[in-house]
C-alpha cells in the first residue's frame, strides 16, 4: 500500500510496493518524476478524468490507480516472478556470466556432467530448452498466459545455481510510476555480477514486461 501525496509541489510516495523476487520498494524508492501539470496529460488521466479535476482528484485518482495496479501484481506474482527470473537466465546465457565464481551461488554437488571448468558446459545442454521459452519474456503476467512453471524449468536447467541464495541478494534500488506503468531497477549483493541495474517496464494493462536491459 501505498500514499502519494503532495510536498512543497512536488509529490511524494510513502509506503511499499512488493515485486516479489525483485524486490521489496519503500518509501523514497518509489518515485513520480513527472509534475501536477505533466501528469494532466498522461493517457490515463485525459481517460478517467475531467480536464478542470482539481489537485486533490488528480491525487486521489493516482493512489487509487497505483495501489490497484501493485494489488494486481501481488495476485500475480508466481508470473511476475517467473517472467524475471526468464529474463535474467537469459541474460546470464547470453554473456555466459560464471556464476560458478561465486562460491555462494555455486553448488558444486549438483553439476550433471561431471566437475566443468568451462561454464559453456552448463549453458550449451539447456540452450535449446531456455530459447523455447522466449515467448514468456514480453507475454502477459495477468494470469491470461500462465507462467507458474518458469521457475520450476528453470531450477531444472540449472541445479547447480543457489536460486534461494540468489533472491536474498537481490537489491532493489528504483521503481518509477509513469502513465499507465511502473518501471523498476535492480541489482545483485555479488558485485553486480548477475543484475547490474536491471530494468524493465510493467505494463499497467496486462503486467507484461517491456524494455528489459541489464548492464
Amino acid at each position: 500500500m501505498i500514499t502519494i501525496y503532495l510536498e512543497d509541489d512536488e509529490l511524494k510516495v510513502s509506503g511499499s510496493i512488493d515485486l516479489g523476487y525483485i524486490g521489496v520498494f519503500e518509501d523514497e524508492e518509489i518515485e513520480i518524476l513527472d509534475s501536477l501539470e505533466e501528469i494532466r496529460e498522461w493517457d490515463i488521466v485525459k481517460e478517467n478524468l475531467d480536464p478542470d479535476c482539481t489537485d486533490d482528484e488528480l491525487i486521489a485518482f493516482l493512489n487509487k490507480y497505483f495501489n490497484d495496479f501493485a494489488e494486481r501484481i501481488s495476485k500475480n506474482i508466481e508470473n511476475i516472478n517467473g517472467t524475471f527470473l526468464l529474463h535474467t537466465f537469459t541474460d546470464m546465457d547470453s554473456c555466459e556470466s560464471d556464476f560458478m565464481m561465486i562460491d555462494d551461488l555455486f553448488i558444486e554437488e549438483n553439476l550433471r556432467y561431471g566437475n566443468e571448468e568451462d561454464i559453456a558446459e552448463i549453458y550449451n545442454p539447456v540452450r535449446d530448452g531456455l530459447n523455447s521459452l522466449s515467448p514468456y519474456l514480453e507475454a502477459p503476467n495477468d494470469g491470461s498466459v500462465p507462467k507458474d512453471h518458469l521457475e520450476s524449468l528453470l531450477r531444472s536447467y540449472f541445479p547447480m545455481f543457489n536460486f534461494d541464495c540468489f533472491f536474498g541478494n537481490i537489491e532493489p534500488e528504483t521503481i518509477g510510476l509513469d502513465d499507465g506503468e511502473m518501471n523498476f531497477q535492480c541489482s545483485d549483493d555479488f558485485d553486480c555480477a548477475i543484475l547490474c541495474g536491471a530494468y524493465a517496464v510493467i505494463n499497467g494493462e496486462d503486467l507484461s514486461f517491456s524494455d528489459w536491459h541489464n548492464f
